[in-house]
C-alpha cells in the first residue's frame, strides 16, 4: 500500500496528519505493508500513477498559493492518477486548486484545472464553526469543523450535506465527489473524528488494488 501525502509541512494547519496516520493504521490492521512517501515544494519529481493513496491537507491562504504553482508542473501526472481511479482526499483549502481558478478580489489564481469550479476568496471575514453533516455514499451522521473565507462556485457532485452548524457557516451542500476524488472544507481531522467515513476510504481504497 503506497500512499503519497503532499505538502506534509506547509498543509497542515490544523493538525491534518492526523489523517494520514489513522488511515495508515487502518491499512496496516487490514494487513498491508504500509509505505507513506512525502512530497513538497522542493520536489522536482512527482509521479502520482505510482500511489494507491494520495492526501493533501489544509493550509493558510499564503501557503496554498505557492503550493499550486508548484503543483501546476505536475497536473498531467495528477490527472493520469484521477482518471486511473486513485482514490485521493483533499481536506480544507487543499481541493480549491483543482478548479478552474480562485478569485481574490481582483486578482485571479489559474488552478490546476483537474475539475470545471471556480473559488470566490476574500480575506476579510472568515467563516467557521463546528457541523453536523451526512454522506449519501454511507448511512450516518458526521461530525467537524470548518475555517474558511472562500466558497466554491459550480461544483457539480457534492461530497456532503451540513445540516446543522454552530457558526457562521451556511447548510447546504459541500465539498466535492468525483470519481474517487473525495474534497471538503471539512477539518477535525475528519477522518480521526469520522471512524464511517475512514472505513469507506479504506475499503474503496482496498477494492481498487483488487481490480
Amino acid at each position: 500500500m503506497r500512499i503519497l501525502y503532499l505538502y506534509y509541512d506547509i498543509m497542515n494547519l490544523y493538525g491534518e496528519s492526523g489523517n494520514i496516520r489513522m488511515i495508515e493504521r487502518m491499512f496496516r490492521e487490514a494487513g498491508k505493508d504500509v509505505s507513506v512517501e512525502v512530497k513538497t515544494v522542493t520536489d522536482r519529481k512527482i509521479d502520482f500513477l505510482k500511489y494507491d493513496f494520495i492526501y493533501c491537507g489544509a493550509g493558510s491562504e499564503n501557503s496554498r498559493d505557492v503550493v499550486i504553482r508548484h503543483l501546476s508542473f505536475f497536473k498531467d501526472s495528477l490527472k493520469a492518477a484521477y482518471e486511473k481511479g486513485t482514490v485521493m482526499l483533499f481536506t480544507g483549502n487543499s481541493y480549491e486548486m483543482l478548479g478552474k481558478e480562485i478569485a481574490v478580489g481582483d486578482r485571479k489564481i489559474e488552478g490546476i484545472g483537474l475539475f470545471d469550479f471556480t473559488v470566490k476568496e476574500q480575506r476579510v471575514d472568515r467563516y467557521s464553526g463546528d457541523v453536523t453533516f451526512r454522506c449519501n455514499l454511507f448511512e450516518g451522521e458526521l461530525i467537524g469543523y470548518i475555517n474558511k473565507c472562500s466558497e466554491a462556485e459550480g461544483v457539480k457532485n457534492p461530497l456532503f450535506e451540513i445540516e446543522q452548524v454552530v457558526g457562521t457557516v451556511k447548510t447546504g451542500s459541500e465539498g466535492i465527489h468525483e470519481k474517487n476524488f473525495f474534497g471538503t472544507q471539512i477539518i477535525g481531522p475528519i477522518l480521526v473524528k469520522n471512524p464511517s467515513f475512514a472505513n469507506y476510504i479504506v475499503n474503496l481504497t482496498l477494492k481498487t488494488l483488487e481490480e
